[in-house]
């Protein structure tokens, strides 16, 4: 009886443990599971994090801003001021896109100059302009971020050479005419697509690179011969009309003389044919007999 118990003792608790590292062995792959799933999610995330931070480093390598401005200052004097201007630029690396001047009514002048300077030097080229003005000039200054445009561009340029590479080794390696003319093709297409993208990019480099900057000019001559401003005082208001009186009494001599040159075959025709009438009115007279009064 004894040994019976021991027997049913010995099985259930045999039964027990396997039970228990069944168990275990369940609960430790469920467990290994998780784990795997979570570090396969962890590296998905890192890897995620590790490109975008990689395109954010990128895109900070890479910072294209295109930038513009427009000026507006008045001078005294006008070519001495775009010479100046120009000097300027060549010191500072800069080339000159346009330059023209124009002359209006009452002597204003005006020009306008439009410049590339390079990014480096494009805020002293500014002070440097605002210096030659008069008063405080007038100006607008934007900027256009391309960044992201010029990645873009940069990574297509890369696949599609890529590209180009493989087709240039299936082409080494065709056998046939027909394959031959198909990668041929499709060689030109690529060929033509990268072109297109390392111009806009060549565009793209160039324009941030140099800056552009357009200047206006605006100067007023003031002659002698109208001495109208703000600070005009008797004096001068007497040299105005002392210039405009001697003006008028030449242009009316002037008038005299030219009349009388320029008309002298007329003036003689009319005293010729005052001269007759006056002769034939003096016969005239000579011929009347004398009134009775007069012979008393």
């Amino acid at each position: 009886m004894w040994k019976r118990w021991k027997m049913w003792v010995f099985i259930t608790v045999f039964l027990l443990s396997a039970c228990s590292s069944d168990s275990s062995s369940k609960s430790d792959k469920a467990i290994d599971r998780d784990s795997g799933s979570k570090s396969e999610a962890n590296m998905d995330t890192s890897t995620e994090e590790s490109q975008s931070s990689e395109f954010e480093q990128q895109m900070k390598n890479q910072r294209k801003v295109i930038y513009h401005a427009d000026l507006e200052i008045t001078v005294d004097r006008l070519q001495t001021s775009m010479e100046a201007v120009r000097k300027k630029l060549e010191t500072m690396d800069g080339y000159m896109v346009e330059s023209n001047t124009s002359t209006g009514e009452k002597d204003y002048e005006s020009g306008v100059m439009v410049v590339r300077v390079p990014m480096k030097n494009f805020r002293p080229f500014l002070d440097e302009v605002r210096g030659l003005s008069k008063g405080t000039p007038n100006e607008n200054i934007r900027g256009e971020d391309v960044t992201e445009e010029y990645v873009d561009l940069s990574s297509r340029l890369k696949a599609k050479q890529q590209v180009r590479e493989r087709l240039e080794a299936f082409m080494k390696n065709a056998q046939k005419t027909e394959d031959l003319l198909k990668i041929s093709g499709d060689l030109a297409a690529v060929q033509e697509e990268i072109e297109q993208v390392e111009g806009r990019l060549n565009f793209l480099q160039n324009q941030s690179d140099y800056s552009t900057v357009t200047i206006q000019f605006e100067v007023k001559n003031l002659n002698a011969k109208a001495l109208e401003t703000e600070g005009l005082n008797t004096w001068a208001k007497t040299k105005v009309l002392f210039m405009d009186t001697v003006n008028f009494l030449m242009s009316a001599i002037s008038f005299v003389v030219v009349s009388l040159l320029g008309l002298a075959p007329i003036w003689v025709i009319v005293v010729i044919v005052i001269y007759v009438w006056w002769l034939k009115r003096e016969k005239e007279q000579k011929k009347k007999p004398e009134s009775p009064t007069t012979l008393t």
